[in-house]
């Protein structure tokens, strides 16, 4: 895949809200956009006119027209525009926070498969953690969910369209739901053709949520009760990145002192606006 090639279209999106409102949302949009360019050449006909004339159901018109109602999947799409999450490239400034979210979810948050809202648990660093400035980045900012308690840090989830930087996650390849629950388990399907650079960067992401150093040893522990495919999979990602063995043990992989030492071994990967360049 080559670094200006788009990594998420509007229809990717879209699929996310089938089953709701219409079984198929991305024709909806379509729908909804050819009645609003019609209604532009003919602004006074009324709903029926225009849906016999565009051949659609007379009531979705109505709703649309009369009663002025936005389908939630077009309202997602313009809000994921004016963010500038649509048509993203690895070498996007707004990628480079897509990326650490997703990183996140995997190792330190999760998304609710209810309500599409990502929650992301702060590591040692509190709020000097680098998925604040990811949700700076994203251009939604932050709010607290839950203060720390002895067994975690704060819960913070975005301050703005918290539900539709969610989907646009999982469109990316973060899992959506209790992480113990779902029968499969991988890394994202961006990551396969991924440069370097975004590699290195979920790496950074995910030890500094995850990571156990071994000060007599100077090596690295990550703790994963998952799959051994998953961990093999993980594993793999850090080798493409790291000079040095990492390696897949029971429930666990291990990032060895040549290799954390290759990584720079960062407790935390700073990716402020102004560091992204």
């Amino acid at each position: 895949m080559d670094r200006d090639e788009s990594l998420l279209e509007e229809r990717d999106l879209a699929r996310t809200y089938d089953g709701g409102a219409y079984d198929d949302a991305w024709t909806a949009v379509k729908q909804y956009r050819r009645v609003a360019a019609y209604r532009i050449d003919n602004p006074d006909e009324g709903y029926t006119a225009i849906a016999n004339a565009l051949e659609l159901p007379v009531g979705r018109v109505r709703s649309w027209v009369d009663y002025e109602k936005t389908p939630n999947v077009v309202a997602g799409l313009r809000a994921a525009r004016e963010h500038g999450w649509l048509e993203v490239t690895y070498d996007d400034d707004t990628f480079t926070a897509l990326n650490a979210l997703v990183a996140n979810v995997y190792s330190g948050g999760s998304i609710n498969q209810q309500n599409w809202q990502p929650l992301f648990v702060l590591n040692e660093r509190g709020f000097n953690s680098h998925v604040i400035d990811a949700l700076e980045l994203a251009d939604v900012g932050y709010t607290v969910h839950d203060e720390a308690d002895d067994d975690r840090g704060p819960v913070i989830r975005p301050g703005e369209d918290g539900a539709i930087l969610g989907r646009v996650l999982y469109v990316l390849g973060a899992p959506l739901g209790k992480k113990s629950k779902l029968e499969e388990f991988s890394l994202p399907w961006y990551l396969d053709e991924a440069p370097r650079d975004v590699r290195e960067l979920f790496v950074h992401c995910y030890l500094s949520n995850r990571a156990y150093p071994d000060p007599a040893s100077a090596s690295i522990q990550i703790i994963e009760e998952r799959p051994r495919s998953y961990r093999e999979e993980l594993a793999a990602l850090i080798r493409s990145v790291a000079d040095g063995p990492v390696t897949v043990g029971e429930e666990s992989v291990t990032i060895s002192a040549d290799a954390s030492r290759s990584l720079g071994h960062l407790p935390e990967h700073r990716i402020a606006a102004e560091e992204s360049e």
